[in-house]
C-alpha cells in the first residue's frame, strides 16, 4: 500500500514538474504535449522524467537557436537585438528561461547560434 502511494505521489509530482518546466521554457510540446506527459507519468511514474529530460535538451537547444536567428547576430546593434528578444517574450513565443539565457549571452557578447560560428 505504501509503495503504491509513494509511486502515485511520484507520478503526480513528476507530471507537475514537467508541466511547470514546459511553461517556463515557453514550449507547447517537448516530445509530447503536456496532457500526454501527464498520462505517461501516470503509467510509468517518475521514470517519465528520464524521457522528458532527453527530449528537453534537444528542444531547448532548438528554441535558443531559432531565437538567435530571429534576433540577429553581431551585425545588428545590441539595442535592436534586445528589443526583438523582449518582443518575443511579450508575444509569448519564448518563456522566461529562454529569455534570460539569451539575454545573458547577448550582454556577455557570446554567440549562441551554431550557424554563425561555422
Amino acid at each position: 500500500m505504501w509503495i503504491s502511494a509513494i509511486w502515485i505521489l511520484g507520478a503526480l509530482l513528476s507530471a507537475l514538474a514537467i508541466v511547470i518546466d514546459m511553461r517556463r521554457l515557453g514550449a507547447s510540446k517537448i516530445g509530447l504535449k503536456a496532457p500526454w506527459w501527464c498520462v505517461v507519468c501516470a503509467l510509468t511514474g517518475p521514470l517519465a522524467l528520464l524521457g522528458y529530460l532527453v527530449a528537453r535538451k534537444k528542444v531547448r537547444r532548438q528554441m535558443v537557436d531559432s531565437v538567435w536567428r530571429f534576433v540577429g547576430g553581431a551585425a545588428h546593434p545590441l539595442a535592436t537585438r534586445k528589443a526583438r528578444l523582449r518582443a518575443m517574450k511579450q508575444a509569448g513565443l519564448i518563456g522566461p528561461a529562454i529569455y534570460k539565457s539569451c539575454l545573458r549571452a547577448m550582454t556577455e557578447g557570446q554567440t549562441i547560434n551554431r550557424e554563425t560560428e561555422k
